[in-house]
């Protein structure tokens, strides 16, 4: 039976690297629906956007928020417009390489596999930095400092773990039982905190070898390097104090990280990287003493 999913895509001025996402969607998913939303606050945003949808068969939905509520903001109202049995979260930087399932409409000669498991699922990034940069099982502080100082690399998630919210394939059942993404999350943790609410009420996560996705990465962040700091800062304390690590200890593993990245930027004469982890250092450890001033006597 072909699959029924709607392709879901966030934007945030992306329109320039929209066109490669929308012309691998109708060659690997023709018929499937596409709903997009732009974030960008100004109406030149949303012209450019509506022209790169006109350019593709069949009609894209598009749809505008200036807003910018957040990225988990954003899908969740999509996909409360969506009609479709599965849903397909996209970023508009990530170009279908390969689909392994039927759709309707699908007129490919290839042989279709069977329907997807009832999971989550990720796919094989292709071209996009080491596989285990969009997946793993865990996500504490010690993974965060094996992240990003000793080159570790997530494991595959076997039924436990989570995959990256760039290309995520999720029954829409599924996906409305858990109350969709948490929008407290304005961007980054979100797509982790997704997969791991699921586990916990017993949808599994999986990632798919036949399905690949190229993803570019960063293009709407790296404009917005100290903002985007800010925002990976501010999810991760809500992430892991809803999951159950220490936010103080992540906040000091912060201001050590950001001293030691500021040191490296100085060196490269950086100044953006260095002002951007200076001020990271100096609100986390002003977030240290403010918890500490504000907790309660025993």
């Amino acid at each position: 039976m072909p699959l029924d999913v709607e392709v879901l895509i966030v934007s945030y001025n992306s329109a320039t690297v929209m066109d490669s996402c929308l012309r691998s969607i109708a060659e690997l998913l023709p018929g499937a629906r596409v709903s997009v939303r732009e974030h960008g606050d100004d109406l030149g945003a949303l012209d450019r956007l509506s022209l790169a949808a006109s350019r593709h068969d069949p009609p894209i939905h598009v749809d505008h928020d200036p807003t910018n509520p957040g990225f988990g903001a954003g899908c969740n109202a999509l996909a409360k417009n969506s009609k479709a049995e599965w849903l397909l979260f996209l970023n508009p930087d990530a170009e279908l390489v390969t689909w392994p399932w039927s759709t309707s409409g699908s007129t490919s000669g290839n042989t279709p596999a069977s329907e997807p498991p009832r999971a989550i699922i990720g796919p094989m990034m292709t071209e996009s930095g080491p596989p285990g940069d969009h997946y793993g099982t865990t996500y504490g502080i010690v993974d965060e400092v094996r992240r990003s100082w000793l080159r570790s690399r997530g494991r595959r998630p076997n039924g436990q773990g989570f995959v990256s919210g760039a290309a995520l394939l999720i029954p829409a059942e599924v996906f409305r039982s858990i109350g969709g993404f948490d929008e407290r999350y304005f961007m980054f943790y979100e797509d982790i905190d997704l997969c791991l609410r699921a586990n916990a009420a017993g949808t599994r996560t999986v990632v798919v070898d036949d399905w690949r996705v190229h993803h570019q990465r960063g293009h709407s962040t790296k404009p917005l390097f100290g903002a985007s700091l800010n925002w990976s800062y501010e999810s991760a304390c809500l992430f892991h104090a809803e999951h159950g690590s220490s936010v103080t200890i992540y906040r000091a593993y912060v201001v050590i990280d950001s001293v030691l990245r500021m040191a490296l930027h100085l060196l490269r004469r950086n100044r953006s990287g260095r002002t951007g982890y200076a001020n990271l250092a100096r609100r986390s450890a002003n977030d240290i003493i403010s918890s500490k001033v504000r907790r309660p006597r025993s």
